[in-house]
């Protein structure tokens, strides 16, 4: 029998004198309004928290940029190379540059080799107001045949930042797609404003490992990350790469060796 049944006690004789049984349905207590009340306040706080990241990608002034680890914290290691924490501080500043060259306020997490707490890399990156966030980072793997670039982000509110960066890393020649996922890495689970994380390619891996070590190679990955910051923010086309690099990136002439494009 239904728990919420319940045989009455109650004995009627109206017909002929036979009994007849009659059960009562027993409803469920009204919840109380207090108790409603906290069910509506956990509700709304579960919504503050996962839907708190403020989506600024359209509207940025500031990008905060993060050269991980340094300091005691080496990061990747290998002995043909330098460590990650000192080729991430290199993509980072040379990045940090170009946005300055391109109108965009910075703010660098570390601009030297020094350990910075992810905790306070957080409250860093939460201190600005509408900004965005940028984590420079190279991988590794025991397995020394994995290689390529791939791009971290955590909110919904990143998501077309982190698939721009990728999509701009992609056109640099002999890169390897790894392509774009969702990671919990706290300085992009807590942060307040869109946050991406770059892994630049593999240290463990030959081919990435020397690449790496190429300041000109390094050169390219800021101004890829820095071309798909300033897109995100101002559109195509805005974003101009300086000096020896737009030499560099300039076409070749079609023509025969020694002669020059003809005049349109």
């Amino acid at each position: 029998m239904l728990p919420n049944l319940r045989r009455a006690c109650h004995q009627r004789k109206p017909f002929g004198g036979k009994r007849i049984l009659r059960y009562k349905i027993r409803m469920p207590r009204p919840i109380s309004l207090a108790l409603a009340i906290a069910l509506l306040a956990s509700l709304g706080a579960c919504a503050t928290q996962t839907g708190g990241v403020k989506n600024t990608t359209k509207t940025f002034t500031t990008v905060v940029v993060d050269a991980g680890h340094g300091g005691k914290d080496s990061g990747a290691y290998r002995r043909s190379g330098p460590p990650e924490k000192v080729v991430a501080l290199d993509v980072a500043q040379r990045l940090e540059r170009k946005l300055r060259e391109s109108q965009l306020k910075t703010v660098m997490i570390r601009s030297s080799d020094v350990f910075i707490p992810l905790d306070e890399r957080v409250a860093i990156e939460n201190s600005q107001k509408n900004a965005i966030f940028v984590s420079i980072h190279f991988n590794d793997s025991r397995k020394r045949g994995i290689r390529g670039v791939e791009t971290y982000y955590h909110s919904g509110a990143s998501s077309e930042l982190a698939n721009r960066i990728q999509a701009k890393l992609m056109t640099i020649p002999h890169s390897g797609d790894r392509g774009v996922h969702t990671a919990n890495f706290r300085v992009l689970r807590m942060a307040s404003y869109p946050a991406v994380l770059v892994e630049c390619g593999f240290l463990s891996n030959r081919a990435d490992g020397k690449q790496a070590r190429d300041w000109e190679y390094r050169e390219l990955l800021a101004d890829r990350i820095a071309e798909a910051i300033v897109e995100q923010r101002y559109g195509p086309g805005v974003y101009q790469p300086s000096g020896r690099l737009a030499l560099q990136l300039q076409p070749a002439s079609t023509g025969p060796a020694g002669s020059t494009p003809a005049a349109h």
